[in-house]
């Protein structure tokens, strides 16, 4: 059969609607007399007509969804972009817009992360310098004010107050762990990569509190992983 619009399906179910209802019916029918041999010879009718009538609605639906693929697939892609123009220059418009948003945003993030570095650099030298004049003085870490070195680096005390030397590298690995953890999806690889860095400056591990009072950065919620023992129980 060919030329199957998608009326004729339309109009194929629409018998099949009209058949059930007379199957309905003839079912009431038969309730009212059961023992009445012509009524239950119109219900066998109904059910038949039934039975037809949804055949023949599949059937229909199976060639117009044929007919339909075949119409698509025998299309010339010339065809299809004039048929998809709209959506093409949808497409176009809408992605170079938030491709440009996310270029100027990665820009921006650039030059904050080389500015962020340049200002552990400078803090690094001053605690460097400040070290070296308190210890050159005799003042170690045993008061409330002195200096002092390790393999991580310098501390200084000024009245109790303590500074630590904190690596421009290990801030940044810092700042894009806090970042990442919040916006990627748990577990990730990259986030365990920044996790267990051991170059990371974690606030929670040093003695001055650098970085502690860092706000928590906007997240993302994703939805919970099943178990192991639920997946398995499936």
């Amino acid at each position: 059969m060919a030329g199957i619009t998608a009326e004729m399906v339309a109009a194929a179910e629409v018998e099949v609607t009209a058949a059930e209802r007379t199957r309905a019916e003839a079912e009431a029918a038969l309730m009212e007399a059961p023992t009445s041999t012509a009524r239950a010879t119109e219900l066998t009718s109904a059910l038949k007509r039934v039975g037809q009538a949804r055949a023949d609605a599949e059937e229909l639906r199976q060639l117009h969804a044929g007919q339909v693929a075949a119409e698509r697939a025998a299309a010339s892609r010339e065809e299809l972009e004039r048929v998809a123009a709209k959506d093409i220059a949808a497409a176009g418009k809408e992605l170079k817009a938030a491709r440009g948003k996310l270029e100027e945003a990665a820009e921006a993030a650039q030059r904050a992360l080389v500015e962020l570095m340049q200002q552990t650099e400078a803090y690094d030298a001053l605690a460097e310098r400040h070290a070296g004049v308190l210890s050159g003085q005799g003042l170690d870490l045993e008061g409330e004010s002195g200096a002092g070195r390790s393999f991580l680096g310098v501390t200084v005390k000024a009245r109790g107050q303590v500074f630590q030397s904190a690596g421009s590298g290990a801030v940044l690995a810092c700042l894009v762990h806090r970042v990442a953890a919040a916006r990627l999806p748990y577990p990730n690889y990259m986030v365990g990569v920044l996790q267990y860095n051991v170059g990371r400056l974690v606030p929670e591990d040093r003695g001055d509190g650098l970085l502690s009072g860092l706000p928590t950065p906007d997240g993302v919620t994703f939805p919970e992983l099943p178990s192991l023992r639920a997946a398995l129980d499936r």
